[in-house]
Formats: C-alpha cells, structure tokens, sequence
C-alpha cells in the first residue's frame, strides 16, 4: 500500500470520525436528564444502559474476528447505520422496554466500530509502540474536540428543542457514513493479506501464553467500573451537589478540555510503568470528591481526578495495541472489549439493585475500593510473573 493512499485514507477516516463522534455524543450532555424528563428512575437508567453492555458482551468479539477476516471499512459503515436507527428509536420512545432495546442497538453498534478502522492503521505500524502510541495521540485528539463540540452543542440544542436534537445526530451520521464510502480506498492486495476466521481464532487461544497481555486486557476491563460510574452517573454526582440542569453543558465542556490536558500531558510523559502511582491517584480523588460536601470543591477535585482517569485508559490502550499480534489487533480489542462489556453489565445491574437498600455515596465508596484492591492485584501479579 502507497503512502500517498494511507495518508487519504487516514483524513478520509479521521473526517468521518469526527462528524460520528459529534453525532454520537450530542445527547451524552443532557442523557441522565433525557432518561428522567422520559419518567425513568435511576433504577430503570442503570438497567437500559446495561443492555449496552449486553450487546457488547455478545457482539465485540465475534465482531472483532469478522473485522480480521473480512473488512474494517465494512464494520465502520455498519456501525453507523446501526447507531442511526438507535438514535430514532430513543428520539421517538417513552417506553422502558423499547428503550432497552435501543440501546441494545446502539451497543451493538459500539461492538461494531470497536476495534474496526482504528485498527487498520494500528495494523500497519507493525508493533513499534512509539508509531501507535503518536496515532493514539491523534486519535485522542479528533475523539476529545468531537466530544467537546458534540456536548457542547448538544446540551444548548436540547434546551430549545428537546428530543429533536437527535434530528440533528442523525444528519450528521449520514455526512460521516458518505465520507468514508467515497474517501476510504482499500489497495488491491488487502483482502488477499487477510487471515481467515480460522486463523483468526487459532490466534487468540494462543493468548493465554502472553501473560503481559492479558493482564493489561483484564485492567482495562476493571477499569469499566470506573469508567462506566464516572460517565453514566456524573450528572447524579453533580445533582447530589446541588448544581442545576442548566450548569452540565459547561461542566461537560470542561471535562473534555481536562481530557486535552490530559493527552498533552500522555504526549510528553513516558506512562508505561506508572500504573500503580495512576490507579492509587484515580480512585483516592473520587472518594473525596464524593464525600466532600462544599461543592467548589468537589468541582476543583473532580477535575484533577480527570487527570489519572484519562492518562490510565490511554496508556492500557498503547500497552494492549503495542502486544497484540499484527494480523489479529481487532479481535485483541475486541475480546478486551467483551470481558470489559461483563464488567461494566455487572457493574450497573448491582448499581440498579443496590440503589434500592443503600445511598448512591455509599455504593459508590465501596465500588471504587473494589476497583482499587483488583486492579492493584493485577499489578502485583504482573510483576510476580517478571521475576
């Protein structure tokens, strides 16, 4: 394959990617909030979120393996049409059943984009972890200013127009899905390069010999629990705190302006052994934040928790990449997606019977200790096994 088609391919990917992003995440700003003016409970959030996860758990992997197999623009193209008809769905029910179905949908397309056009040109920088961790910087970057503009926007669209701001995702989706129809070239020899399906999974019953690696693919999976309590329930944190509905569009934008500190600061610092210090870091600023009852100060904490929280999930994604095997970097993705999906369902079906008998704080603590204690003894695993 020529540089000059990479190179168009790359723009031609990272175009559509952002219009995706912006579409995907305009309604993320105002979500919690769209569940409730819909009359779901806390409850009945966490549970069709979960399905989220259970169409990950389903899909990811063999998703992963077909992508290996058979094409990532294909996946790409796929995923887009699937999140379109979730968004119309969710955009015309009130019903907590079809509901769940829609994001079922959307989780399937999620499986789907996992690990698809990323890992094409992760694909072809063979290995060498100075190449992948530069095109995950980049990646980073389309992915934080996609979300920054999509939330922003979002949150200020659905204040005058309400669920019609799914109008808005859904124009925007099929702007991406023509970019990379048109823009996006295979070269002539790369469905003769590809490993079969069989190969594929030969492959990856291998991976139980790779004990470096499936230690990182486990700590991105526990990191589910973080990551899932974090984003799906940050606007319940924020009520709790007493912060009006009116605030979360710029309270959104400023997360996302944390995660460009925080890939500046991934660009130019070497993370690679610092897990322990990061974990540690993550967990200890949120239980503050959570327990602090000024609400200044909780805002000052949970913008240096954004810190660790966003460094620690870019540097488990270079070490996955930078040890998966070239042929199969979907499927690798994907299976840390898919033990990644059981976490985060279990995560929030406990969430949805927890919050039943205990006060969101307390749930809270406790699950973020667990994190800690199981993540710390992954890494003490990890350096038992290099001795």
């Amino acid at each position: 394959m020529t540089n000059l088609l990479i190179n168009k391919n790359n723009k031609s990917y990272f175009s559509s990617f952002f219009l995706y992003n912006t579409a995907r995440v305009l309604p993320h700003a105002v979500l919690t909030v769209i569940l409730l003016d819909k009359g779901m409970t806390i409850g009945e959030i966490a549970i069709i979120q979960s399905f989220f996860m259970v169409a990950g758990l389903l899909f990811e992997l063999p998703s992963g393996l077909l992508t290996d197999s058979w094409s990532e623009k294909r996946m790409y193209q796929l995923s887009l049409v699937l999140l379109a008809i979730s968004y119309l769905i969710i955009m015309m029910s009130y019903n907590f059943y079809i509901l769940c179905f829609s994001w079922f949908i959307y989780g399937i397309s999620n499986a789907a984009i996992s690990g698809s056009l990323e890992a094409y040109f992760v694909r072809r920088l063979t290995n060498d972890e100075r190449k992948i961790k530069a095109f995950n910087i980049k990646y980073n970057n389309v992915n934080i200013y996609s979300t920054l503009l999509g939330g922003g926007v979002g949150s200020v669209i659905y204040s005058y127009f309400s669920d019609n701001l799914y109008v808005v995702s859904l124009v925007m989706i099929a702007v991406s899905f023509l970019i990379i129809s048109l823009g996006f070239k295979d070269s002539k020899t790369e469905f003769s390069e590809r490993p079969t399906l069989k190969d594929s999974l030969k492959d990856m019953k291998n991976l139980k010999n790779n004990n470096q690696l499936m230690i990182f693919i486990f700590s991105l999976a526990l990191f589910q629990i973080i990551l899932q309590l974090f984003f799906q329930f940050w606007q319940v944190m924020f009520l709790d705190k007493n912060f009006g509905k009116e605030y979360f569009g710029i309270i959104y934008i400023l997360f996302q302006l944390m995660a460009i500190l925080s890939n500046y600061i991934f660009e130019r610092v070497n993370l690679k052994n610092k897990h322990l210090i990061l974990i540690v870091s993550l967990s200890g600023l949120l239980i503050l934040a959570i327990c602090l009852t000024n609400k200044w100060l909780f805002v000052a904490t949970i913008i240096l928790f954004l810190i660790p929280f966003n460094l620690y999930n870019n540097q488990l994604i270079v070490d996955i990449q930078q040890q998966a095997s070239v042929k199969n970097v979907s499927a690798i993705m994907s299976l840390a997606g898919t033990i990644g999906s059981v976490v985060a369902m279990l995560f929030l079906w406990s969430m949805g019977f927890l919050n039943k008998f205990y006060s969101f704080n307390v749930i809270t603590i406790i699950i973020i200790l667990f994190f800690m204690l199981l993540s710390l003894l992954l890494i003490a695993s990890k350096r038992w096994r290099n001795v």
